[in-house]
């Protein structure tokens, strides 16, 4: 890659020319490669009306991008087209039509009746273009916002119904865990919430939502405060329930975060933490839910359908999850509107029935006076739950008779009832009446910044932090007392928070107002000076990130300049906190990235700033360590750029140096061969290269050098690096044996590892020496020495397991199975595998790409066993995981064996489509035809399965 030019900004104009030149080659670009995407699905997919459904699609981006003048227009299609093509490749590859779900091929069917009409609009306009001799035509943007709809509405239907077809991995992890005792193992979390401690008149709708669920999902819909909530809670706890899904019942708040925080992976996020799982991928989840009965209560859902972005995939990943056959799922929500496609029965939840509503009243406030007086009250608040226990509770903290309670309250409604068709205005009274009651006038102002407070921290507060929030408030627990009175606010495990309604009418209407402005400066002054106090002390930032993150936006969003620096300053130290704390996705890069789509936008603007690229390089380690690889690139390359504008080379090498590791993770050798160099040539240019920083790098691109096939580029490197780390006394860096076992110099190679086991044993490095068992474990496998090979695997095993690395230990596990594979003890690899899924289960299921690593040695086992149909399937479902992880390795090594498996078959053709597929992903990255297993001995495949060396040399049959 070319070294960006950092000085030369060039003139406006002429950067504007040059973007929308880019733009539209871009588009383009985009165009052609989802053409080829269809085509290639279209292929590969044995259901003649999917074919031609892809067939039709294809021909209308063809024309798009040979004749339509507004090529840019139909980027919202395009999109659904690609998505359309992978979901149909997703669920039809490999299953004949009588294996097919029957409302598949109607979805299908139906689908390709729209996409007729659309290439008919299409081509005529293509007619009538040439009739006229114009050689480009266009279609008005709202037929094409027509047409994005029908797209979408068939993708709302085939997700729904494809999920039936979940991908392997989830099937095998769900079978795998069944027949395990997985109690010892289960990751900690909280346990189901307890049923409301005040009950009354709800006990049908309960009955009612317990029968639904055993055939469909429950929607439960009403106002705030209407009690939602409360019953969610008491289905939880109802016996049945209790019986059907025992611990594997779930509460998810969504009450204590605010949508602008809310993005798919944070969605994702907080669902793992609530499960107890440590995912990098809804297929992790997905897994996860996929093993047992599991009820999910996703409550205030209100706030992910009004996600800062990614709604439509939230939907559509809820929709997956309800469609695995072993969950429930439970909404609560406010709106009618519901965005996914779950098969659900609403449940308007009403007001409670008067003989309920007075039951209520009478618990908490007692059963003195006239039952006239509380019959018209009740009314009054339109037998509102929650408006009835603020009710009773302010009656009962200010000792009011029924009489004062009534004249308050007819007071308050006429002063601030606003009169409005349909609008439930008995909370906002009720709030109002609270507020205005004699201990909390009593108190001041300073109570209603408290609340105003609480209202903007979802999370709570905690009553260790009160006088650090409150500096100037001396009487801030009376306060707290006070409000938790009346039922304003509650107290749970030293925090206060607030209920939502009554939340969002402190913001709506507090807040909002210029005689009470939000005040956050104690605030920000007590959360940035702990983010600023060190590492030391920041397990704090697992209970309270919500908030912290909440602050940083409102921050970002509302700052001045002259600001920015130190809140860009906190949002690194948040992420670095996260990364040792509560690794988790946040929504922070919306903001911070809100200016930064463009650098030369940005440096015209003159808004660089060495916080604002150290954030972004510490969200691209974040997403590092969650293996979001391409998010982690596209961040670490902007903060590279922003160090580079700001003439800090050295951080701007870094950052490079970190985008080639990640490319080399995810097996995109040319890439990452590319930016090694790129960092090597900016340190020599700018007289930053040291002769550590050279060994290092050259350690590096031996590495990729060795995958690539270009061993003798290896071994220079390697000696290279190694000759600088003998001379500064670091004899840990010695890679030169894997370069010399794949260029057969195998007892030079047992040399290198035998000397590695000692180092690692002298300076008990476990990592060290379970990498060196396992290679002198393969050394002894290849002289025939079985037993030796299996000992020291044996003994990588006990030292791994001991670690907290589920991805090492698994690695031992693969390799004994493949010995096992090997040797042709299947039902001992199988063993061992699933003894790979129960140290997932056991370690919070560490990630997806170990998911789909341990799939890929189940599918190897079974291909040796000869059970081409289960190897297939799991295959497919390792190649779809890996697209979705980029990890081009996996991918390439698995096309190739679904090659080899059709071969097997007779199936010529589609070997030849599947060697072809891995072709393709060795030219597009680098990796060497004959070294697609290096670093992944596990993987490898029999001698005999030479049907990959037979196409690369064109000695393939014919068709």
């Amino acid at each position: 890659m070319p070294r960006p030019n950092w000085r030369d900004k060039g003139t406006t104009s002429s950067k504007q020319s040059a973007s929308e030149s880019k733009g539209h080659d871009s588009t383009i670009a985009t165009l052609s490669n989802v053409i080829g995407f269809l085509d290639t699905t279209k292929d590969l997919v044995p259901l003649d009306v999917a074919k031609g459904v892809l067939s039709t699609l294809s021909s209308i981006l063809t024309t798009v991008k040979n004749t339509m003048q507004n090529k840019d227009d139909f980027t919202e299609v395009l999109d659904r087209c690609e998505k359309i093509a992978s979901s149909i490749k997703r669920s039809a590859y490999g299953r004949p039509e009588s294996d097919t779900d029957p409302s598949l091929i109607r979805a299908l069917g139906e689908l390709k009746g729209s996409v007729d009409s659309i290439e008919k609009t299409i081509k005529a306009k293509e007619q009538r273009a040439l009739r006229y001799r114009v050689f480009s035509a266009s279609v008005d943007r709202e037929s094409i916002a027509k047409w994005r709809e029908q797209l979408d509405s068939f993708l709302r239907i085939c997700d729904h119904e494809l999920i039936v077809h979940i991908d392997m991995e989830i099937g095998n992890i769900g079978r795998t865990l069944k027949g395990m005792d997985m109690k010892s193992g289960e990751p900690d979390r909280e346990p189901p919430p307890a049923p409301p401690p005040m009950f009354f008149g709800r006990d049908d709708l309960v009955r009612d939502a317990v029968e639904i669920l055993s055939r469909q999902h429950v929607v439960l819909v009403g106002p705030g405060g209407i009690g939602k909530s409360s019953i969610a809670k008491a289905i939880l706890n109802e016996d049945s329930i209790v019986a059907k899904f025992q611990d594997r019942r779930f509460f998810v708040r969504f009450d204590n975060i605010d949508a602008s925080q809310i993005t798919f992976d944070t969605l994702i996020g907080r669902l793992a933490d609530v499960l107890g799982v440590k995912p990098t991928h809804l297929s992790v989840i997905k897994a996860y839910l996929a093993a047992d009965n599991v009820l999910i209560i996703l409550d205030n859902a209100e706030t992910f359908q009004d996600a800062a972005s990614g709604s439509d995939r939230i939907a559509e990943a809820i929709d997956e999850l309800g469609a695995l056959p072993s969950v429930r799922i439970i909404l609560t929500t406010r709106n009618r509107r519901v965005s996914t496609n779950l098969r659900r029965i609403v449940i308007d939840v009403p007001s409670l029935d008067p003989s309920a509503a007075r039951e209520t009243f009478t618990q908490i406030y007692g059963t003195n006076g006239s039952p006239a007086i509380i019959d018209k009250l009740l009314k009054d608040l339109d037998f509102h739950a929650l408006s009835i226990n603020l009710l009773a509770y302010v009656a009962t903290e200010n000792q009011w008779t029924l009489d004062q309670l009534s004249r308050a309250w007819g007071k308050h409604q006429t002063d601030l009832l606003e009169v409005g068709a349909g609008k439930l205005q008995s909370l906002s009274v009720t709030i109002e009446l609270s507020l205005a009651s004699l201990s909390i006038k009593q108190l001041g102002n300073d109570a209603r910044h408290v609340m105003q407070v609480v209202a903007f921290l979802h999370q709570g507060i905690n009553e260790e932090n009160m006088e650090s929030l409150f500096p100037t408030i001396t009487n801030i627990c009376s306060i707290l007392d006070a409000l938790c009175r009346l039922s304003l606010m509650y107290r749970k495990t030293k925090t206060y928070g607030m209920l939502s309604p009554i939340r969002l009418h402190i913001s709506n209407t507090h807040q909002a107002r210029n005689t009470h402005p939000l005040d956050l400066t104690h605030v920000r002054n007590h959360y940035y000076t702990q983010l600023d106090d060190g590492d030391d002390e920041g397990a704090w930032i697992a209970t309270e990130d919500a908030n912290v993150e909440r602050l940083i936006v409102h921050d970002l969003s509302r700052g001045s300049e002259q600001d920015m620096e130190t809140v860009y300053e906190a949002c690194a130290q948040f992420f670095c906190l996260l990364q040792q704390h509560k690794p988790r996705p946040t929504s922070l890069h919306i903001a911070i990235l809100a200016n930064t789509e463009r650098i030369p936008h940005l440096v015209d603007q003159n808004e660089s700033s060495y916080w604002k690229a150290w954030s972004i390089y510490k969200l691209g380690s974040l997403a590092a360590q969650l293996r979001d690889y391409r998010e982690a690139i596209v961040l670490l390359t902007t903060a590279k750029e922003l160090f580079a504008f700001g003439q800090d080379y050295e951080n701007a090498v870094w950052c490079l140096e970190e985008v080639a590791i990640h490319h080399l993770s995810s097996g995109n050798l040319s890439a990452a061969e590319e930016m090694l160099h790129e960092a090597l040539n900016l340190r020599r240019e700018y007289s930053i290269l040291s002769a550590d920083d050279e060994a290092r790098i050259n350690l590096r691109l031996g590495d990729v050098m060795v995958r690539k096939g270009r061993l003798q580029e290896a071994q220079t490197l390697f000696t290279s690096a190694r000759e600088y780390f003998d001379s500064a006394g670091d004899a840990t860096w010695d890679c030169q044996g894997e370069a010399e076992w794949h260029s057969g110099n195998c007892a030079a190679a047992r040399q290198h590892f035998e000397t590695g086991l000692e180092l690692a044993t002298r300076t008990n490095d476990n990592f060290g020496h379970v990498w060196s068992l396992r290679w002198l474990a393969r050394a002894e496998a290849r002289d025939g020495h079985y037993m030796k090979a299996r000992k020291l695997l044996e003994e990588a095993f006990a030292i791994a397991s001991k670690g907290n690395d589920v991805h090492d230990t698994c690695r031992v596990l693969w390799h004994q199975a493949a010995l096992a594979s090997y040797l042709g003890d299947f039902d001992c690899a199988r063993d061992i595998l699933r003894h790979a899924f129960g140290e997932m289960a056991i370690h919070g299921w560490n990630s997806a790409e170990t998911i789909a690593m341990t799939n890929d040695c189940s599918a190897r086992n079974e291909f040796f066993a000869q059970d081409y149909e289960k190897a297939k399937e799991i295959f497919l479902g390792v190649v779809n995981s890996s697209d979705e992880l980029s990890d081009f390795e996996l991918q390439t090594r698995s096309s190739r064996a679904l090659g080899e498996i059709a071969l097997l078959e007779g199936d010529v053709a589609g070997a030849r489509k599947w060697f072809s597929k891995t072709k393709s992903l060795c030219d597009e990255t680098g990796i060497h035809p004959d070294f697609l297993y290096v670093g992944n001995e596990h993987a490898q495949l029999m001698e005999e399965h030479d049907g990959w060396e037979s196409y690369l040399e064109g000695r393939l049959p014919s068709t």
